[in-house]
């Protein structure tokens, strides 16, 4: 009774914001990329914003000896409140498609300095230009494998200061939100430091440069162990054929990320290449992984990939030309992640995935996209041992995108 509650509420919201979308603006291109406005004060010092997404993905898989899925899913079903009073402002979304709500962003902000803010609460460390990218605005239907590195959003502090071409973040995180600590042990001190700088930047035209630093500890649950493992780019199949298993006798984890993106015109290029050093106590080997991606997106019918200084990123909405025929992009991607190391005996598995995808944006807050991955594992890639590896398969997605 009470998750039909929940969905009711999530439906009359969605709903509330669709008829109040055709109201302000019947080709829905009046609107931010921030929310819905829902109130506004008359001196504009406080005003109120609704954010959600839908998201629904069905996936059918070719090729494959282990047993997979077909289906389809609701990827993500996301409310989110936005409310800012002068410099100070705060988020608060709520996930609804596992089984029990998860809340993701919940945070309070102060920007009253010149390109600053200051945010305190559950969010996301920077780490990976493509990670930090809202999922409203990434090129395909999920994030390069390799992103299996990137910290979740966890509780901290983290201050974020911006220049004309450049930006630089710095946080100290907890644990994640959704981590219980019933034991005696204190919980795992994160902190993380991104630097991005633009040699390049015009309307038509940019080129990202940016690096990012991480370091770790085992959350204190987890008795001193790490894992890393990795979806093979589709979520639909939940079974993780790269997986390091949990990594035992560890003290911390560096991250390292280098990322490049360019722009110019109608074409991205998008890149980054990650590694982890585990670090382990006693006479453990300490243990290394690596991966990288990099894309080509063209965008068919002429529009330009916006960016944003203020958050690091070559993303938002894209805005068709035409709105009767809307915008058509094609991509394409290549992705690895090597979870083998032999000198430390875990050998967690390889992966290279190829995709090739196409999108169509009708409107700017909703897309309709089309994913066909080419999946490379090798025979370490066993789910940890519970599947033979060495198991190469197709992935055909279709995703349905659609946020206010």
């Amino acid at each position: 009774m009470k998750k039909m509650v929940i969905l009711c509420v999530l439906v009359m919201c969605f709903a509330f914001a669709a008829a109040a979308e055709e109201i302000e603006s019947r080709d829905l291109t009046g609107r931010s990329d921030d929310g819905l406005l829902l109130f506004k004060s008359e001196d504009g010092k406080f005003q109120f914003m609704l954010d959600g997404r839908i998201n629904l993905i069905a996936a059918m898989y070719s090729g494959n000896e282990n047993p997979m899925s077909n289906g389809i899913e609701v990827r993500r079903g996301r409310l989110g409140f936005k409310p800012v009073w002068g410099d100070w402002s705060a988020q608060f979304d709520i996930d609804f498609t596992g089984v029990e709500a998860e809340i993701k962003d919940m945070w309070i902000g102060y920007g009253g300095f010149k390109n600053m803010m200051i945010t305190l609460g559950n969010h996301k460390g920077q780490f990976s230009v493509e990670e930090v990218t809202s999922s409203r605005f990434i090129t395909f239907i999920e994030r390069a494998i390799p992103n299996a590195f990137a910290p979740d959003r966890r509780i901290g502090l983290s201050v974020t200061k911006w220049g004309k071409n450049w930006r630089a973040f710095a946080g100290l995180f907890g644990e994640e939100a959704v981590n219980a600590d019933e034991t005696d042990t204190n919980e795992a001190l994160n902190y993380n430091l991104r630097l991005s700088f633009l040699p390049l930047l015009k309307d038509n035209a940019f080129i990202h440069i940016g690096g990012a630093f991480g370091h770790s500890q085992p959350n204190a649950t987890d008795e001193g162990t790490v894992r890393f493992r990795a979806r093979s780019e589709t979520h639909v199949e939940d079974t993780r054929f790269l997986t390091t298993g949990k990594i035992k006798k560890v003290a911390s984890w560096d991250q390292y990320g280098l990322e490049l993106a360019a722009s110019f015109g109608p074409v991205l290029l998008q890149g980054e290449y990650m590694s982890v050093k585990v670090n382990r106590l006693e006479d453990e080997i300490d243990a290394k992984f690596s991966g990288y991606y990099a894309f080509a997106s063209w965008m068919v019918t002429g529009e330009k990939r916006p960016y944003s200084i203020e958050e690091g990123e070559p993303a938002g909405r894209i805005y068709p030309k035409k709105k009767s025929l809307g915008a058509f992009e094609l991509a394409a991607r290549i992705s690895n992640l090597n979870l083998n190391h032999a000198e430390s005996e875990i050998m967690g598995g390889e992966g290279n995935n190829i995709t090739l995808a196409a999108n169509w944006y009708p409107y700017p807050n909703l897309k309709f996209a089309v994913n066909y991955v080419m999946v490379n594992n090798d025979e370490y890639a066993t789910a940890d041992g519970d599947y033979p590896g060495n198991d190469d398969f197709n992935v055909f997605q279709f995703g349905f995108y659609y946020s206010f």
